[in-house]
């Protein structure tokens, strides 16, 4: 759901009424699957397909209005630089100021056709998802339509021809920009590009010419005996010679030639009864707009000359002035013309942000009436805009607290029918404030009464907007000025009110504000869900503690009747004997701002290129190795969907990625830009035999194809699966799920704590796993480590602290290991485990110290607190004040390794053994290097000894939880079940690992890797007990872990949820209150 729920971030906010409904096509397939035929199980697509066209058609025709608006602004430009040519090769003569007024237009244009791919491009990704899925679920009922999909590809097909016509005239117009500029600059050497431009109209007799000569000299004296002079001969009309006045006044405006616009404007115009219309006010606008909007882009582009001019004279403000006062009493009627785009002066005003201008006009139209500054600002252009929206799109507060004291009698007017109209536009505007976060303007309009914060055209009010960007000021702005009589106004397509929006997107402070302000919490979306239960599956568990659990749920809603999904989603198939390259694009540690994809920013020359589209090509050095394509920027959560490569020899392959642009030419073309290339094989030199980093992160830079130039970077996240070298991997031996809870003692009897208000035996022993399995436990979890010389031990901690400093287990050899334990016992010698003294065979060292007595004598006490003493700085016993299994605080057991644990435990005893690999945020923890055993090699030796030692009749699940040892277990056997172990967001959370991050992610990462189950910290499972069956309906084995599951209620709980499994510490008490509820369910039944 990742693309729908961040699909209004990826949308022109603006624009968002156009779009695609993505959200509402995918409810309306899950509509009609839930409503198929139980007999046929063929739902009815009917309304998704009626839909899909629908919007389509619409996404089709408003693509193709701003496709031609931006066609005819090229021509436009076309002309002004080639006026009587079909091609570019013959310009016009043209000074640098005229120039730079073109270049700073092609820019602009630039950024609206780019805007207007990315409208395209979401709107694509949206239409090909939904005919994904609808073709998905077609081939599983056996029935399909493709009769539909060909009017899409038809659509798209015309689409990519006509836009590569438009790029290419595009890029053509910016080429030849680039080349006149270029050539000026070298013909022009020391002199003014003004005397290069004009000094064949000297030698001209054209009295035309000269006139413009006289023009672009910015000479009035001469401009007005020229004038006069020609006027006088009788030589052309009177209508032709005010054209020719007219026209001059444009071109003064154009060349940056104030005094002569001056002159013109206000003598000239009057002089010779010329009219003042709305095509100079709107260059003059729109000159004076982009001066500012690009003032730092062509600072010292121009000659001298123009320079000056540039900054000489009036202002462009007053300059509008004196054309404003040449307006007569009919000047209303100028100001309401419009131009070829629907836009009169005003919206060229507000699009700029010129609010001197803006409020000239608008106290010139007052004069024509009280309703004309109104009629003004509410005027829609050819985009459906008024210039009220380009001032806001645009982030001009200035502009708008103008206009918004100019509609204050709208506002108050009894007409009913114009004041909706106001108010359903400025929801529309503040929705699109909140969008664009621009600060100053959501605060003008938040302070207006609570009419205007209700549901906008787009089915979503303000608050809802606000909340959803976790703008916390924005939230309590509404709130304070708005008076909201109901926060309880849910969007239209999933039924989420404000708070269940803050609840989805985490947004702790959001959702107090809401929570304060008394915003309903027994609201269920028109799925069933809570909005605690949204925050619950998104691992927000801190925000969804914050709320209160109802209890009244219908324990078959909501999320218990999420869609039955098939219990295998990944249709990849493995061998056991090849090798296989796992990468994912960015990293899989949340907190690091780094993005997968990282282009450099272009230069200015690069800016008047016209960028048609990007690839990514992911390939392996390998002869017939497949090639992953990439469209950039990706629109796709790539946490779970990785890319897998087979290799046959991973030491001498290489990942390559290549950077594609679309060609402007050629449909489905693309042209190498740039690559980069990364090694892939085994970094082993680097640490030492059998040892790797735990970052698995790699960066690459990319470099350009013929400079070398770095064009950006490529960072990824892999893993290698190597196979497995045993001689005969047993078969496949499925998890039966027994009916009722399967009770797990969580490291035998359970976790040593601090608690002393119960008996503790050394967790990880063979007597605690004895003991678990007599009390009730009908599967006993281990803990398994790898040590330095490759031995699997049974231990839970990253570092042994019994060592007095925190050196991992795997830096450890078996010796070493032992003799922390074998140093506790009252016979033992309790000297430095690092050290050489009275090391012995493990095989005695293990029948030595089996006596279970241990008799508190002096000398025991006094080794007691050696061996506390000797811990006392590690960080282990810094953080929790003691070190599971040791002397003094628990009835302290032999270390034992997995061999032992499978020779000695009786078959009747189940294990899920958990595979417990070093992770990044222990070694940070622990303040050591990190680096650990090689992860197939760790792997490997575990599995190894399952193989040999593993009783076919003992029930085996094996667990982790690190994502690459599920991945890789997944891979590498199908012997026993795998299920991934996760916080799921309990707090305080450690770990950053975004596959771990939450259940939703969890179970994305198991169906990905067709694991068979997830065990959660059951903080989540008991604030919801209904995620239990989301869990299950996905195809998964559900269970829990953690302290909470000591609490019988808490089992109960998740029991009467359908709970697979529970693993528990207090295994005694959890074991009867299980069997007394069981009772009480089937007397109940």
């Amino acid at each position: 759901m990742r693309f729908g729920l961040n699909y209004h971030r990826y949308q022109v906010p603006e624009w968002a009424p156009f779009y695609v409904p993505y959200p509402l096509l995918k409810k309306l397939l899950k509509t009609a699957i839930r409503a198929a035929d139980p007999a046929t199980n063929q739902p009815d697509f009917k309304e998704v397909y009626t839909c899909l066209e629908h919007n389509i058609n619409s996404f089709g025709i408003f693509h193709h209005e701003n496709y031609d608006i931006l066609r005819q602004r090229v021509e436009e430009l076309h002309n002004q630089l080639a006026p009587k040519s079909k091609t570019l090769s013959k310009t016009k003569d043209i000074n640098c100021y005229e120039l730079e007024n073109i270049l700073k237009a092609v820019i602009e244009l630039r950024k609206d056709s780019e805007k207007l791919q990315w409208y395209y491009r979401v709107n694509k990704e949206a239409v090909q998802r939904i005919y994904a899925k609808l073709e998905k679920l077609c081939r599983s009922t056996g029935h399909t339509d493709e009769g539909h999909k060909v009017k899409w590809t038809d659509l798209e097909a015309d689409r990519d021809v006509s836009w590569l016509k438009y790029t290419g005239s595009l890029n053509e117009l910016m080429t030849a920009i680039i080349q006149i500029r270029s050539d000026m600059k070298i013909q022009s050497g020391n002199k003014s590009c003004l005397d290069n431009t004009s000094s064949h109209l000297s030698a001209s007799s054209d009295p035309i010419r000269a006139l413009d000569r006289a023009v672009i000299d910015d000479d009035v004296p001469k401009l007005s005996k020229m004038l006069e002079e020609t006027y006088s001969c009788n030589t052309t009309t009177s209508q032709c010679f005010q054209e020719i006045v007219y026209d001059l006044a444009g071109s003064s405006v154009v060349y940056g030639s104030k005094r002569a616009a001056a002159f013109l404007l206000s003598e000239a115009f009057s002089r010779y009864h010329i009219t003042l219309d709305h095509r100079i006010l709107n260059q003059m606008i729109i000159i004076s707009g982009r001066q500012q909007a690009f003032e730092e882009y062509t600072a010292s582009r121009m000659c001298s000359q123009c320079s000056c001019k540039d900054s000489c004279g009036k202002s462009e403000s007053n300059l509008f002035s004196l054309a404003v006062e040449q307006l007569a009493l009919g000047g209303k009627d100028v100001l309401l013309e419009k131009d070829a785009f629907g836009r009169h002066p005003l919206h060229y005003g507000a699009i700029y942000g010129l609010p001197g201008i803006c409020e000239l006009l608008l106290d010139l139209s007052q004069k024509s009436g009280q309703e004309y500054p109104a009629r003004l600002i509410m005027s829609l252009d050819s985009q459906r805009f008024t210039p009220l929206h380009y001032a806001v799109i645009n982030n001009h507060a200035l502009v708008i607290k103008a206009f918004l004291k100019a509609l204050e009698p709208m506002m108050q007017t009894n007409d009913e029918s114009s004041k909706y109209i106001l108010i359903d536009i400025l929801r529309d505007l503040l929705a699109i404030a909140i969008k664009y976060q621009y600060d100053d303007i959501v605060r003008l309009f938040a302070k207006f009464p609570r009419e205007f914060h209700d549901e906008s055209s787009h089915g979503e009010t303000a608050l809802y907007v606000a909340a959803r960007s976790g703008k916390e000021e924005y939230v309590d702005m509404l709130l304070k000025h708005g008076s909201f009589p109901d926060l309880d106004i849910p969007e239209t397509v999933h039924g989420w009110t404000p708070l269940f929006i803050a609840c989805v997107e985490g947004h702790h402070a959001v959702a107090k504000l809401l929570l304060d302000a008394a915003a309903k919490q027994d609201i269920h979306d028109y799925s069933g869900w809570t909005a605690k239960e949204h925050a619950a599956v998104r691992g927000h568990l801190t925000l969804a503690g914050m709320l209160t659990s109802l209890g009244t749920e219908d324990s078959l809603g909501g999320p218990a009747s999420t869609l039955i999904q098939p219990i295998r989603r990944n249709t990849q198939s493995f061998r056991t004997d090849c090798h296989y390259l796992i990468i994912n694009l960015g990293v899989l540690q949340s907190g690091k701002q780094v993005k997968a994809v990282e282009l450099r920013e272009r230069s200015p020359k690069e800016l008047i290129s016209m960028n048609a589209g990007f690839l990514m090509e992911i390939s392996i050095s390998e002869r017939g190795s497949i090639r992953e394509l990439v469209e950039l920027p990706s629109l796709t959560d790539m946490t779970h969907e990785p890319f897998v490569f087979p290799v046959t020899d991973p030491d001498r392959a290489w990942l390559s990625f290549k950077f594609l642009q679309a060609s402007s030419t050629l449909a489905k073309e693309y042209n190498l830009l740039g690559g980069g290339t990364a090694l892939i094989g085994s970094p082993g030199d680097h640490f030492g035999e059998n040892r790797e980093s735990l970052i698995r992160e790699r960066t690459v830079p990319i470099l350009e194809k013929d400079t070398l130039d770095v064009l950006g970077k490529v960072t990824f996240t892999f893993v290698i699966s190597k196979p497995i070298s045993y001689r005969a991997i047993p078969l496949a031996r499925p998890l039966v799920v027994e009916e009722g809870v399967q009770l797990v003692g969580h490291r035998g009897l359970g976790q040593n704590t601090a608690s002393h208000s119960y008996l503790q035996i050394g967790e990880n022993t063979i007597e605690s796993f004895l003991l678990a399995s007599k009390q009730g436990a009908t599967i006993v979890e281990s803990d398994v480590q790898l040590t330095r010389d490759l031995v699997p031990v049974i231990y839970h901690d990253f570092s042994l602290s019994e060592s007095g400093t925190d050196i991992p287990i795997h830096d450890l050899n078996l010796d070493q290991f032992m003799h922390a334990s074998n140093i506790q016992s009252p016979r033992g010698d309790p000297v430095s485990v690092l050290g050489k003294a009275n090391a012995q065979p493990i095989s005695t060292q293990v029948t030595s110290t089996k006596p279970r007595s241990r008799s508190l004598t002096k000398d025991h006490e006094r080794g007691t607190r050696e061996i506390r003493d000797r811990m006392k700085y590690t960080v282990d016993f810094v953080s929790k004040g003691f070190k599971p299994n040791t002397r003094g605080d628990f009835i302290q057991d032999s270390f034992t390794t997995l061999e032992e644990l499978l020779e000695e435990l009786p078959e009747s005893i189940s294990f899920n053994i958990e595979i417990k690999y070093p992770r990044l945020h222990e070694a940070i923890e622990a303040g050591v290097a990190p680096v650990a055993i090689e992860i197939n090699t760790f792997i490997d030796k575990a599995l190894e000894r399952l193989f040999s030692y593993g009783n076919k009749k003992r029930t085996i699940i094996l667990s982790s939880f690190t994502p690459e040892i599920c991945i890789l277990l997944a891979i590498k056997q199908q012997t026993y079940p795998v299920m991934f172990i996760t916080n799921a967001g309990k707090p305080p959370v450690t770990d950053r690992e975004m596959r771990a991050a939450s259940i939703q992610s969890a179970v994305r990462f198991a169906k990905r890797w067709n694991l068979s189950g997830l065990v959660f910290a059951s903080e989540a499972l008991v604030m919801c007990p209904r995620l239990v069956r989301y869990v299950q309906r996905s195809g998964l084995i559900c269970g829990s872990y953690g302290s909470q599951n000591n609490i019988p209620e808490n089992a109960k709980t998740q029991a009467a949820a359908g709970i697979d499994i529970i693993m528990a510490d207090r295994v005694g008490l959890i074991a009867m209150s299980l069997k007394g509820y069981q009772k009480q369910a089937k007397s109940q039944a």
